[in-house]
């Protein structure tokens, strides 16, 4: 009889161990699976913020936009003699007009002064934009339309008779001895063979080039700014106002 009930101990105390280390080994087993799922979240969430942030920059890029020049109205002369405004029916004579040019960080570089008869002001250049997706990568010689700017007109006089701001061919303010430069000059170069033949395009990684012009009718006193779209073109900005003070100088 002891015999049995020392079998029956035996048998209970092997079942108790049994069930604790198996009770342990599946705690185990559970503490180990939970922290490789933290783990796996973890890295998940780690790359989801990572594309996220990849995104964000590419739309950053795309949305980007630097000033070209600033444009500066200094004086005005109306009178019955002159060209009827389509801003308000106003008979403006002439307008002058102060074109700064500005470099990639903002400053200035050069600066005209012209007259052009009438109110509406026009500025055209040649534009050779990238194809997007190469903008959104962030090349730092292909993150933005690149812009040679060719002349100011008006709707009184004709574009041929317009004032030249930059030459094509040649280097414009700001950018001698730059690789993008260089890069500019090959385009400008070859600017109608590029606008017009899909292979030069290709060969030169431009999407599109094209002549732009932008324009509005403008008063004594406002400013706008040229700028530059990163994947398209020019636009013209109002700016805050001209002071009278700078109206009346003489830029020197």
């Amino acid at each position: 009889m002891a015999t049995i009930v020392q079998s029956v101990v035996r048998s209970a105390s092997f079942a108790v161990a049994f069930s604790v280390l198996s009770l342990g080994g599946l705690w185990m087993w559970s503490a180990n699976r939970e922290a490789r799922l933290r783990d796996e979240i973890r890295a998940m969430e780690a790359k989801m913020a990572a594309e996220i942030e990849a995104r964000n920059a590419m739309i950053e890029r795309l949305s980007r936009s630097h000033r070209k020049a600033r444009i500066e109205v200094t004086a005005q002369r109306a009178g019955p003699e002159g060209f009827e405004s389509p801003r308000d029916g106003t008979r403006i004579v002439s307008t002058d007009i102060r074109f700064i040019e500005l470099d990639d960080g903002g400053r200035e570089v050069g600066r005209r002064d012209y007259t052009i008869p009438g109110d509406v002001l026009f500025v055209d250049a040649w534009t050779a934009r990238f194809p997007k997706e190469v903008v959104a990568e962030g090349n730092p010689l292909r993150d933005r339309t690149v812009v040679l700017l060719r002349r100011i007109y008006s709707e009184q006089l004709p574009p041929v008779q317009g004032f030249p701001i930059d030459t094509p061919g040649s280097i414009p303010c700001g950018y001698a001895g730059s690789e993008r430069m260089r890069l500019e000059q090959a385009v400008w170069q070859g600017f109608w063979k590029i606008a017009s033949d899909p292979a030069a395009a290709r060969s030169n990684g431009i999407a599109v080039a094209q002549g732009e012009a932008v324009y509005k009718p403008v008063r004594q006193g406002e400013a706008y700014e040229l700028m530059v779209d990163a994947a398209a073109g020019l636009s013209l900005v109002p700016a805050p106002a001209v002071r009278a003070a700078d109206a009346t100088s003489d830029g020197g």
